[in-house]
């Protein structure tokens, strides 16, 4: 195989090496993600916080209910064990009796209107926690996902670097020097297609001369303007020489033809 058609499939080894390592980024970066996860869990937290505050504020009114019960009935006892007669202080204990009645009525109040919010919010809390368990399980089922993709590129990686390395192993130290140079220089396309006459890369003309030395194959031509290796049209693509993507079966953009 001459060095030209090597390059051609070299390049595609390497383009979709490439296109590789930002699907990777990319999957990585989604396995990392658990900013919906966590929001949910905030809220959720909130919403039960808030939940156990109220619940804490009813039994603190409660305990403050029960002891004012306790003192209308040692109020009560003194006022009707007869041994209390003296006017004024039986007046003061009626009074005493029904200060402590008002304020337990106040308090009880308070304690009915604090179960309805703890009922709100218990059942607030109960939507947030079923909307966190929906998101984890959405969460888990795309991380696994995600995983799978990974070891899938694993996969692919490997038999390029495989292909690769069979490639790079049947080219000459300055043929590999130049192309990994231009790989550098071109943003990743070193090698470019004629196309209609024309370099695929920029579109700039070839000249005749250039194009029939390029027939021959037995040397690398240059595009004139790029000064990317150019290639003759319709040089195969080796796309489907290697394990596809591991998303849905279709040709990369590597490919020219």
């Amino acid at each position: 195989m001459n060095a030209i058609t090597l390059l051609v499939e070299l390049q595609n080894m390497d383009m979709r090496s490439d296109e590789n390592t930002v699907l990777r980024a990319a999957t990585e970066k989604s396995l990392a993600d658990t900013a919906d996860l966590n929001a949910a869990r905030a809220v959720f937290a909130q919403s039960d916080t808030r939940t156990t505050e109220l619940k804490a504020q009813l039994r603190s009114l409660e305990l403050e209910t029960q002891g004012l019960a306790e003192k209308i009935k040692q109020v009560n006892e003194r006022l009707y064990s007869g041994r209390i007669t003296n006017a004024k202080e039986l007046a003061g204990l009626n009074q005493d009796e029904k200060m402590l009645q008002r304020r337990k009525r106040e308090l009880e109040d308070h304690e009915l209107a604090l179960m309805e919010q703890i009922e709100a919010a218990d059942n607030l809390a109960a939507a947030k926690r079923a909307a966190l368990e929906t998101i984890s399980a959405q969460t888990n089922a795309r991380h696994d996902k995600d995983r799978a993709a990974l070891l899938a590129l694993d996969a692919l990686d490997a038999a390029l670097a495989h292909k690769r390395a069979g490639l790079r192993a049947q080219l000459d130290a300055n043929t590999l020097r130049v192309y990994d140079t231009l790989r550098v220089t071109k943003k990743g396309r070193a090698v470019a297609p004629m196309k209609n006459s024309s370099c695929s890369a920029c579109g700039f003309a070839v000249p005749s001369g250039l194009a029939s030395r390029l027939k021959t194959r037995s040397e690398l031509v240059y595009c004139v303007n790029c000064e990317r290796i150019l290639a003759p049209s319709g040089s195969r693509c080796p796309c489907w020489t290697i394990p596809p993507k591991p998303t849905r079966r279709r040709k990369t953009r590597s490919c020219w033809r």
